[in-house]
């Protein structure tokens, strides 16, 4: 046989073969990656413990929860809330608050302006809606601020649908996400989201119609559902917070919505979300309460918790050294836990209500308007009992944390901390191992 035939067939193959492997669509590209949060800005040698509280909403509504935050590109912050007669109530609407941190540690909070209301989300959605719930403002990869929230048409929070608008938008439209095909139902958000290497977005979510589970919906860069990721099965987690490590892992800790445990739960990926552990309950008590966390430089965590097994009278800043299996306190933001089972008479609880007004910063509402809001919430006929929760915290770009919750069911509580106040909370000095994290991280 002649060389030149056999060369023909072959070079046919090796051509074969180059198109084959060059085929676009065979190879499909690499799947995202979680983007970590960025390492924080030095600390300045010697800066003093700082730490800031007030109160930054008003008297607009007479029940005020589930209050988020978020940092703009220019370093300003924005807070959003609900509020209105009660929880559920037909008048809830969705306000905003603007922050501008000043000179020594203080941030400056404007005057709360509705940002969405039942009506408006109506005409937008060319819907019925009864009630809006959780907001949750947030930054995506272009420092574009966007705002998810829970509506209801009927029924409670469990048939609930979530809503996407971008505030930079005028005026911003609210719009329905799709995010089950049951029709579209229980779906709602709570912790803040993380983002992905492609530009895509994570949002922690939460099911309570049929069973009770945490979920991690994806959404595009442009606000579409992209798919939902269910990170546990049956009746025991809800408002999971997620805590990147890298671009494959990340902690996931959940509330706890069973009868027996009280515990935080605790679950981790090891592929960017696509699929979790099963969850387990860490040392961390849990009164069926939502819980804030953050990631340290040095890989330790940091959680604001109401850590008691039974009502929500204690609000605690702790840490955990090994990824969130075992935690302990390290701060009370508030703690009436001792007046636990105790309803108080009105006199003795508006004495000691006022004493802890003095620990706040002059706030827009007079400090006797603070108190008769909160009696008026807190209090049926002659017995009083205080109330602390929803806790949600983020870390800005200059290093400092800012932290808002539900102040006695009233007010949304604002609280602004340095690294050198956590240090001396932890009993750490600059040089040792957080103060590399908070001060020295390259």
């Amino acid at each position: 046989m002649k060389p030149g035939i056999v060369r023909v067939p072959g070079v046919a193959v090796i051509l074969a073969v180059t198109l084959w492997a060059a085929w676009p669509g065979l190879y499909p590209p690499p799947a995202p990656g979680f983007v970590p949060p960025p390492v924080s800005v030095p600390a300045a040698l010697g800066e003093a413990p700082r730490l800031f509280s007030t109160l930054i909403s008003g008297t607009h509504s007479r029940n005020v929860h589930a209050a988020s935050l978020a940092e703009r590109s220019d370093g300003r912050l924005f807070a959003v809330w609900f509020g209105g007669t009660d929880e559920g109530s037909a008048d809830v609407r969705i306000y905003g608050a603007e922050g501008v941190p000043a000179a020594g540690g203080h941030t400056l909070w404007d005057e709360p302006k509705a940002v969405v209301s039942r009506e408006e989300t109506e005409k937008s959605q060319k819907r019925w809606v009864r009630k809006l719930g959780n907001p949750v403002v947030f930054a995506d990869s272009r420092r574009s601020l966007w705002l998810a929230h829970v509506s209801a048409t009927m029924g409670g929070w469990a048939s609930s649908r979530l809503n996407l608008l971008r505030l930079s938008e005028t005026p911003p439209a609210s719009r329905r996400l799709v995010t089950s095909p049951f029709f579209n139902m229980s779906t709602l958000a709570k912790g803040p989201p993380v983002l992905f290497d492609n530009g895509d977005i994570g949002l922690p979510v939460y099911h309570e119609l049929a069973g009770k589970f945490a979920e991690l919906l994806v959404l595009t860069p442009e606000g579409e559902a992209r798919r939902k990721i269910r990170m546990d099965h049956g009746q025991r987690t809800l408002q999971p917070v997620l805590l990147v490590e890298d671009a494959q892992r990340a902690i996931a800790l959940m509330r706890d919505a069973s009868d027996d445990s009280l515990r935080v739960w605790r679950s981790e990926t090891a592929d960017a979300g696509r699929s979790w552990s099963e969850p387990r309950p860490t040392d961390l008590h849990n009164p069926n309460s939502a819980l804030a966390a953050l990631r340290l430089d040095d890989g330790r965590l940091l959680a604001v918790a109401n850590d008691t097994e039974d009502q929500r009278l204690r609000l605690s800043l702790l840490v955990s050294e090994d990824r969130g299996h075992r935690w302990r306190v390290v701060h009370r933001f508030e703690d009436r836990q001792a007046r636990y089972a105790e309803a108080m008479p009105k006199a003795a609880f508006r004495a000691l209500l006022s004493a802890d007004l003095a620990a706040l910063a002059p706030a827009r509402t007079a400090a006797a308007d603070i108190v008769a809001a909160v009696i008026g919430n807190l209090c049926e006929r002659d017995r009083c009992q205080w109330q602390y929760d929803y806790p949600y915290l983020i870390r800005a770009g200059d290093g400092d944390f800012h932290l808002v919750y539900t102040w006695n069911r009233s007010f949304i509580r604002y609280v602004r901390f340095n690294a050198a106040w956590l240090r001396e909370r932890l009993g750490e000095s600059l040089g040792e191992s957080l103060g590399k994290s908070l001060g020295e991280a390259a």
